[in-house]
């Protein structure tokens, strides 16, 4: 029997490129891949899943949050299905 470990769905702050908003992903790992999916519009990509994805993911966040201070608009994405328009 094999066991699979439930691994729970990673938010984070991300420009979509379908849709052109920012806002926020859901990162799903299954095994070896990822499915990255846009809460707004439904946009899906495929990741390759690696363990250091995690602290990509965080060094991004890291980057959305420092970004922040210049473009107050940032902190409003905090929910799924949030989505700003940035010129």
């Amino acid at each position: 029997m094999i066991i699979e470990k439930k691994i729970d769905p990673i938010l984070h702050r991300q420009k979509c490129h379908a849709c052109g908003y920012y806002t926020i992903y859901e990162a799903i790992p299954t095994g070896d891949t990822a499915t990255d999916t846009c809460t707004y519009c439904g946009h899906q990509v495929q990741l390759n899943w690696y363990s250091d994805l995690r602290a990509a993911i965080k060094s991004n966040e890291k980057w959305f949050k420092d970004m922040a201070a210049v473009v107050p608009e940032l902190d409003q994405l905090k929910n799924r299905g949030d989505h700003i328009l940035l010129d």
